[in-house]
């Protein structure tokens, strides 16, 4: 009796952790897959600036240009920062 027990907690371990593998996972492809617009709007938006001289001319550009793991942790940051409010008024 002290057997099945034992191994009706295993049993109900193991699906627990895999149910908390499958949400991470799942999380961190729905992370990526919307981290690529994130890339491709910063990329488009702040791209390349030109280093201008006294003259006013174009001499170098620098690139500022990020992937998508970067991408990533940028939606991270700004759902850190901007995320949920805990304002009671609006509840």
């Amino acid at each position: 009796m002290a057997m099945h027990r034992h191994l009706y907690l295993l049993r109900r371990l193991v699906e627990i952790g895999y149910t908390m593998l499958i949400i991470v996972l799942l999380s961190v492809i729905v992370g990526l897959i919307l981290a690529f617009p994130v890339m491709w709007l910063w990329n488009f938006i702040v791209g390349k600036f030109c280093i201008a001289d006294a003259a006013g001319t174009c001499t170098s550009y620098l690139s500022l240009r990020i992937n998508v793991f970067q991408a990533w942790a940028l939606n991270i940051l700004a759902g850190i920062l901007f995320g949920k409010t805990s304002d009671p008024a609006k509840k």
